[in-house]
């Protein structure tokens, strides 16, 4: 569970506000992270990359750390598949040279000269510590979630308990901007 923001940085709530429960806290951290469709802090990650001539991306981003690498070669030593299609096998670390801002990476191939097929790697991506515009969207969300009513509601009829929204988030596009570089944008 994310937290965005603890008791030592209220800098980023409203004026003459106090750090709401920690539940509250955890739901605005909640809302940023499925804008986002990650996590913002540092986590690890484990995936399964097709290459394509040597070259593949990674997904999250920025890559802080590579800690495992598994490559499955394109065909076996002999060079071809008579005992079946190649396993995962230990690759060194020093076979990737990865972009680590972009995510995107070249593998060379095996000690034999046979190129991977496919890689599966572990990878800490994330940012520490979080960035302040992470931060403001969730003083703002905490701020709107304090307040006690919706500004996302168009009409509410009471007759027949009818509720219409502009919108289908709290999340307003001033908040989406701010996280937009954050925010995951898968190329497979």
């Amino acid at each position: 569970m994310s937290r965005y923001l603890t008791a030592e940085n209220t800098d980023f709530l409203p004026a003459g506000m106090d750090l709401p429960s920690p539940a509250t806290v955890i739901r605005a951290s909640a809302l940023i992270d499925a804008e986002c469709r990650r996590e913002i802090g540092l986590k690890t990650y484990t995936e399964r990359v097709p290459l394509t001539t040597g070259y593949g991306h990674l997904t999250y981003k920025p890559i802080r750390e590579i800690v495992a690498v598994r490559g499955r070669a394109a065909y076996g030593l002999t060079g071809d598949n008579t005992f079946g299609v190649p396993e995962l096998a230990e690759i060194p670390l020093t076979s990737l040279d990865v972009n680590r801002e972009t995510g995107s990476f070249s593998c060379v191939g095996s000690a034999f000269g046979i190129p991977y097929t496919e890689l599966e790697v572990e990878y800490v991506s994330g940012y520490d510590p979080i960035p302040d515009n992470v931060k403001v969207v969730c003083g703002m969300l905490i701020e709107k979630m304090a307040a006690g009513y919706d500004q996302n509601v168009k009409l509410k009829k009471d007759f027949d308990f009818t509720i219409e929204y502009f919108g289908n988030s709290l999340l307003t596009a001033e908040m989406c901007d701010l996280l937009a570089p954050y925010k995951v944008i898968s190329f497979r």
